[in-house]
């Protein structure tokens, strides 16, 4: 059975990762996302895990992308539900 994976993707964002509690419960929303802070800072490139929100900064985009990519492949955590 294949679900299809439908989150809208934040603003600003350029690059989404699925974590292994994403890709276990089927939840495209539990993500690490790299996103464009734009020219106006050195570190251009920002990392967050929606699981457990780890967060990266880089000025360089191969960098952001394999620190989201190797974060995604371990993180096994949840966010914690709202009321």
């Amino acid at each position: 059975m294949t679900t299809a994976l439908t989150t809208a993707w934040p603003e600003g964002v350029i690059a989404r990762y699925l974590t292994v509690a994403g890709a276990a419960l089927g939840r495209d929303d539990i993500a690490v996302d790299v996103s464009d802070k734009g020219e106006e800072t050195y570190w251009r490139y920002g990392v967050t895990c929606s699981g457990c929100s780890m967060t990266d900064e880089t000025s360089e985009r191969d960098r952001a992308d394999h620190s989201a990519q190797a974060h995604a492949e371990r993180c096994r955590a949840v966010p914690r539900p709202t009321a």
